[in-house]
């Protein structure tokens, strides 16, 4: 059985990938690591270099885009490590992130999933890597608070923790872009929700662990940098809707339908306030703004992996 399964779900982002499959290699330490990449119909010769460069990882080609759950739950299936760790394409591992996580995970058997610091490019803290579930109370904050007010000393109100330090703690979520997973913990809770193409599945499995007893961890010794939305770059305006579809999805599974109705009215003003700044931006001739706006608030919402 190997130590770890690193997952690396792929979608038209090669060179990304390729320095994300680097870093696993270079950060491994003393484990024995087990690689799998899973391409959901990439075009720009992913899979190739994938074969080519990294032949000891296990390549699952799809031949179609089958989203970030659905893709992750193929390679858990096949995966023969004790922890599996979700990595997002463009993303990279620092030296001992991973030994790091599992030394934590061994140490800590209560731990369902812990996550490393993720970082931005420049450094400073990614806050969209943890935080608390959604509901009706952190989406007012979210929208309506200026992010300097929706971190108040170690309470977050809003979707975000902007908290930044080294403190070893438990979290209500963990981003997937780089998540561990304990096996147990996974046959004991069920794998991803096929059901939501991207975005908020990371969120729904750390909430099912917390209600199956297991815990969710913060281990800021381990670090990730994540470049965040290359691939909902190249799909201008669609992440917005997709982002939009996952909380619903996520809050009406666990709560009835009056109280989902509030929940989206809630999300429907705010994305309304903030999508007059996006329109504004594309009167300027900057930005996606009108494709951000029509997405937003179509029925849709599935689009590219999540990244």
């Amino acid at each position: 059985m190997y130590d770890v399964s690193v997952i690396v779900v792929n979608w038209n982002l090669r060179e990304y990938l390729h320095g994300c499959l680097k870093s696993i290699q270079d950060c491994k330490g003393g484990l024995s690591v087990e690689t799998i990449v899973v391409d959901n119909a990439s075009s720009d010769e992913s899979a190739e270099m994938v074969a080519t460069e990294f032949p000891e990882a296990m390549l699952i080609r799809n031949t179609e885009n089958v989203g970030f759950s659905r893709a992750n739950n193929q390679a858990i299936e096949l995966a023969g490590g004790r922890y599996y760790f979700l990595l997002n394409n463009d993303a990279l591992l620092y030296e001992h992130s991973l030994p790091r996580l599992v030394d934590f995970m061994d140490a800590h058997p209560d731990a369902g999933i812990c996550g490393p610091r993720v970082i931005n490019e420049d450094g400073t803290l990614q806050v969209r890597s943890k935080g608390r579930y959604q509901s009706i109370r952190t989406a007012l904050a979210h929208f309506f608070l200026p992010a300097a007010c929706q971190q108040v000393g170690d309470k977050t109100l809003g979707f975000y923790e902007h908290r930044d330090d080294m403190e070893v703690r438990l979290v209500e979520w963990v981003s997937g872009c780089a998540l561990m997973a304990r096996k147990e913990a996974v046959a004991d809770v069920g794998l991803l929700d096929a059901d939501v193409f991207m975005y908020c599945e990371d969120v729904d499995w750390c909430y099912r662990m917390k209600r199956a007893g297991w815990k969710v961890y913060y281990v800021p010794a381990a670090v990730a940098k994540h470049y965040a939305g290359r691939s909902m770059r190249k799909q201008k305006g669609k992440a917005v809707g997709a982002v939009r579809q996952g909380m619903i999805a996520f809050y009406s599974k666990y709560h009835n339908r009056p109280a989902t109705v509030v929940f989206q009215a809630v999300l429907l003003l705010g994305y309304a306030v903030q999508s007059v700044g996006w329109m504004l931006d594309a009167a300027r001739g900057h930005g996606s703004g009108w494709d951000k706006v029509r997405r937003l608030f179509s029925r849709g919402g599935r689009t590219g992996t999540r990244m």
